[in-house]
């Protein structure tokens, strides 16, 4: 720390990091393809309220209730 109270870097570190990121480049993706995952995801969305609440297979009876709001919560 100095005088002020500021963490201040280690030379080492700095010396570490240039040595590391030599020939590292950083690349911002195009706005367009955040578009298309919004999209994406508002169709999956869509799709998951449409998804009956019960299903039933042969004599058993499904409540996928819990699955879809987990899947609402991740996609929110």
């Amino acid at each position: 720390m100095n005088d002020d109270g500021q963490e201040v870097e280690d030379e080492s570190f700095e010396w570490m990091a240039n040595k590391i990121l030599v020939g590292v480049e950083t690349r911002q993706p195009p706005l367009d393809n955040f578009d298309e995952k919004i999209v994406f995801l508002s169709q999956v969305k869509h799709e998951i309220a449409e998804m009956k609440t019960s299903v039933d297979i042969g004599w058993l009876r499904v409540n996928v209730n819990p699955l879809i709001r987990e899947l609402q919560m991740t996609i929110n």
